[in-house]
């Protein structure tokens, strides 16, 4: 490989890294129930995008949960842990929107009527 496929490689591979580091800073943010990264979340992401982005980075979202609140749990520096919780962490942020979801009638085109 050549000189400019290294550098799109590893170009590449320091994006993902240092873009997945900030999504997995603030997610773990809204799952420890900070209401600044809850709007900050909120003000900066759709829902689908801020999906997108978990699953995207999933792998460093895990990385930092365990450093930012395992790791100080067990040093004594933190009173409890943040449930793990995907779901319920994205409830939080986009509450009102996912109540709008549920709340739209879907017709099933492949029903009559």
């Amino acid at each position: 490989m050549g000189f400019w496929s290294y550098f799109l490689l590893y170009a590449g591979i320091l994006s993902y890294f240092t873009w997945g580091v900030v999504v997995a800073f603030e997610t773990v943010l809204v799952m420890a129930g900070s209401e600044f990264a809850k709007e900050w979340v909120k003000k900066r992401y759709t829902l689908k995008f801020f999906m997108f982005e978990i699953y995207l980075f999933f792998p460093l979202v895990l990385f930092g949960y365990v450093f930012l609140e395992v790791v100080p749990y067990f040093l004594g520096k933190s009173e409890r842990i943040a449930k793990f919780d995907i779901g319920r962490t994205i409830y939080e942020v986009f509450s009102d929107d996912l109540e709008e979801l549920e709340d739209e009638d879907f017709d099933n085109p492949h029903q009559g009527g």
